[in-house]
């Protein structure tokens, strides 16, 4: 429990470092400015753009932070936190990690963790009827004759991997699945299906890039096991995707 909370707050620790870095930053060239040349009009407005942004900035997060734990329920304000995460604050997260070393795969980690604390808060409970569980071709077994390439319904139920267990639960709540062996083709599935939720399995790189590509549309993001190593032969929770599935169904 310990372990899965500090992976958690890694990514808004960071986001709260990387705005504090740049209040800093803000304040001390506007104090070098005005020590050396004093401000003029166009000095005034220049850092009085910078402030606003900045508060800008600072008030997003806070409304970040809020979603985590309160439902937002205006549909436009939940887009514009969703963009803000994605193209902004893990940007930010990333760069302030650096001087610290930490592993990239810890930040995307923590930071879908974030994001799914947020789905869940805002999107539970609504019962989507067009959900879709979204898989990496990596989960099925390689010696297979029949190669999954995006529909699950080919799938033979062997047993010999988890696309079998993942093809019974989808039929089991009557939800969409696919298979994707990348980026281009998940994305193209997503476009296709325009799904009112997605529940997303893959590596921390592929799931992060992912949650940003789609951005638009809730993610709720499953972290796949690689007891084989990474693309080969992956593993999923069955319990995991079914606690997934009936948090939106």
């Amino acid at each position: 429990m310990k372990k899965e909370y500090f992976a958690i707050i890694k990514f808004p620790m960071f986001v709260g470092l990387s705005l504090l870095a740049i209040l800093l930053i803000f304040f001390l060239m506007v104090l070098g400015s005005y020590h050396h040349l004093g401000l003029s009009g166009w000095g005034n407005f220049f850092y009085t753009l910078i402030f606003i942004l900045i508060i800008i900035l600072i008030a997003s997060w806070i409304l970040t932070l809020i979603s985590t734990h309160c439902k937002i329920k205006s549909t436009w304000l939940r887009k514009y936190i969703s963009w803000m995460l994605v193209r902004v604050y893990y940007p930010l997260a990333i760069w302030i990690s650096i001087p610290f070393f930490q592993k990239r795969a810890s930040i995307q980690e923590s930071f879908l963790y974030f994001n799914n604390e947020i789905i869940v808060t805002n999107y539970q409970g609504i019962h989507f009827s067009n959900l879709l569980l979204l898989l990496p071709h990596c989960l099925q077994n390689s010696n297979c004759k029949i190669r999954i390439s995006s529909d699950i319904v080919d799938c033979q139920e062997c047993g010999g991997c988890d696309i079998a267990k993942m093809k019974s639960i989808t039929r089991d709540n009557h939800i969409k699945a696919a298979v994707a062996s990348g980026g281009s083709l998940a994305r193209k599935l997503v476009n296709d299906t325009k799904p009112d939720m997605i529940i997303a399995v893959a590596c921390h790189r592929d799931l992060t890039e992912g949650v940003r590509d789609s951005w638009r549309y809730p993610v709720y993001s499953v972290l796949n096991e690689r007891p084989k190593g990474p693309c080969f032969e992956t593993t999923v929770s069955y319990s995991v995707i079914d606690f997934a599935i009936k948090k939106f169904i």
